[in-house]
């Protein structure tokens, strides 16, 4: 009976140590939640696109609103897509195909442009000068957010969801319904991989020196892939996870992955271990509220989110 009891007292404390960690702190940035959201590089900006209260910047480091960002006067915009670039000092919202690049610095509209067909999803190059867009129309294209014009349509055989620019320039990476993810070199448009999934591919990420693409596809592995060989150098088994948005950290070692169901992962990209867990607390404790991990950024200390429910929260390491 003696050892029944401390085998279950062993069992309960592996439990308790698998179980996930809490956000070391958290804050309200839209009432009803959002429809999408982008952090800066180091995570003290975010760009909110609220479902009913248009979109905002905010400062995450003061947990304070600083700009409202609407593309008309008098109205809340529903904002379907947005972006921050990697510097923080440039911002893209879109409705529908209507974008408005703003100044992070000073909260003024820069250039008010038209993509040629309905935007599922966008990124900022790090400069913020220009900006990869994933269209309805099966294309994705490479903007020049100055001039107001397409430098390259990347082709896909059904609506592109997955964008994500390397930091040095070199590369964009599309992930497709049609269930593959695409690596386009930016100097001459070309295709350069084809990575092959079994289902939609709708989050990618790149690592910053380009060497490394993301792609997450639901019911299969997490895989890191070599994008000079195209070959697979890390499989991540989360075959039953569906993640939804994913960041390695600035020197590539490090890669974090946000869940559907609210989880957050810290991974070596070498290893492929697992370095960290944790799970957002949602504002709806009871029932089936929202509770995806929509954005992430790697701060000082550990990790900064935004929640689908509609809050800022960090997981300390």
């Amino acid at each position: 009976m003696q050892i029944r009891r401390w085998v279950l007292l062993l069992a309960l404390l592996v439990l308790a140590g698998c179980e996930a960690k809490g956000p070391a702190e958290t804050f309200e940035v839209a009432v009803q939640g959002v429809l999408d959201s982008a952090l800066s590089e180091d995570g003290s900006k975010a760009v909110i696109a609220s479902i009913h209260h248009g979109g905002s910047l905010w400062d995450v480091t003061s947990r304070s609103r600083v700009y409202n960002w609407n593309h008309k006067s008098g109205e809340f915009t529903v904002l379907r897509a947005v972006a921050i670039s990697g510097d923080g000092r440039r911002a893209l919202t879109i409705r529908e195909s209507d974008m408005v690049v703003w100044d992070a610095t000073n909260g003024q509209a820069l250039h008010f442009w038209r993509a040629p067909d309905k935007v599922l999803s966008a990124t900022l190059s790090e400069d913020g000068r220009h900006a990869l867009l994933g269209l309805q129309n099966n294309q994705a294209i490479y903007f020049d957010v100055e001039q107001g014009q397409t430098l390259y349509a990347f082709d896909h055989g059904a609506e592109v969801y997955g964008v994500a620019l390397s930091a040095d320039g070199r590369f964009a990476l599309t992930g497709s319904d049609d269930f593959k993810a695409r690596l386009w070199r930016l100097d001459t448009g070309e295709r350069v991989q084809t990575f092959e999934h079994r289902n939609q591919v709708k989050t990618v990420a790149l690592s910053h020196d380009g060497r490394l693409a993301l792609t997450t596809s639901q019911r299969e592995d997490v895989v890191i892939w070599d994008t000079e060989s195209g070959n697979a150098r890390n499989r991540l088994p989360f075959t039953y996870k569906n993640f939804v948005s994913a960041r390695f950290s600035r020197d590539d070692r490090q890669l974090a992955l946000g869940g559907f169901q609210g989880d957050v992962y810290l991974m070596d990209v070498s290893s492929g271990s697992e370095l960290g867990h944790w799970r957002m607390k949602p504002k709806k404790v009871v029932g089936r509220g929202s509770r995806a991990i929509d954005a992430l950024a790697f701060t000082g200390n550990g990790l900064v989110a935004v929640t689908s429910d509609g809050q800022v929260q960090r997981f300390s390491r």
